[in-house]
């Protein structure tokens, strides 16, 4: 299923939206019927069915869950700044998470790391959150941060949701709305526009294509594919700062889901790390 709006670009450029339509809560359902998809015969099929059992939990939790509305000046920059205090309301979204997936197979760490975080106290998951959110992996626990990640996802999705596009500034390097890292990148189909997908709150952003998403060179790029995959995702690779990004190109993919393409295509990030790039971009996911 393909429900976001503006999917694939009509050939005529004009003025080219800063950011793409958000598709709110929707978003959730979508993602864990792709994951679903790319679960059937693939290798890592059972990683991939759970990654779409937590997304459908977390689907539930952005129909239970209200967030308070927040006042936003025009133009401000990072209005949703992750960086900032969360004030605990994601923890509203974790509790229907954990309840939906008590009861579904999971991989045994994550068993382990779902047991753990349902019962931590406000101060531990506070703690644990401004560890996912900074990207801080020292001590942090691996199996409960997806849980974590999860539940934030929801708050930031919600609130996200809810900004008009023209009351956000362009600031260089990462969302323009919550400043987290981009997952990957898709490209439109007849207009070839380049957009970026924030691991976080989901928004998609424009980034000028043929340009690196971290450091905004424009020499050196090089792209790297999988030999004889004609299902049209790309590493896009900077010499400058010897980092990528994935690409889906949707006129070849069309139900590309960021997030959950981007874990299906993880041998593309081996072939590229042999290559002695880091990836620009972070997956809350993979650490489940």
């Amino acid at each position: 299923m393909n429900d976001l709006p503006g999917l694939v670009g009509g050939g005529e450029l004009g003025d080219i939206p800063y950011l793409r339509p958000h598709p709110g809560p929707a978003l959730f359902a979508r993602r864990a019927e792709r994951f679903h998809a790319l679960a059937e015969g693939h290798t890592l099929g059972g990683y991939l069915q759970f990654c779409g059992r937590l997304s459908a939990a977390q689907a539930v939790a952005a129909e239970e869950v209200q967030f308070a509305h927040e006042d936003l000046t025009p133009g401000r920059v990072r209005p949703l700044d992750a960086a900032g205090p969360q004030h605990g309301q994601w923890t509203e979204a974790l509790q229907p998470i954990v309840r939906e997936l008590s009861t579904v197979p999971m991989p045994e760490q994550a068993r382990k790391g779902l047991t753990r975080i349902a019962g931590l106290d406000r101060k531990a998951l506070e703690a644990l959150a401004a560890k996912v959110l900074s990207g801080d992996l020292a001590e942090l626990d691996l199996a409960a941060a997806p849980f974590a990640a999860a539940a934030l996802q929801v708050q930031f999705v919600a609130r996200a949701s809810r900004i008009p596009g023209g009351a956000v500034a362009h600031p260089a390097g990462g969302c323009p709305l919550c400043g987290s890292p981009p997952v990957a990148g898709v490209v439109l189909g007849d207009d070839k526009l380049r957009y970026l997908a924030c691991a976080l709150c989901g928004s998609q952003w424009y980034l000028t294509r043929v340009k690196c998403s971290r450091c905004a060179s424009t020499a050196g790029i090089s792209y790297f594919s999988l030999e004889g995959d004609p299902d049209g995702v790309k590493a896009e690779a900077c010499d400058a700062c010897k980092s990528y990004l994935k690409l889906f190109y949707l006129e070849r993919r069309p139900a590309a889901e960021p997030v959950a393409d981007d874990l299906a295509t993880v041998t593309l990030d081996l072939l590229v790390s042999e290559q002695g790039y880091g990836k620009n971009g972070v997956n809350l996911f993979l650490r489940v």
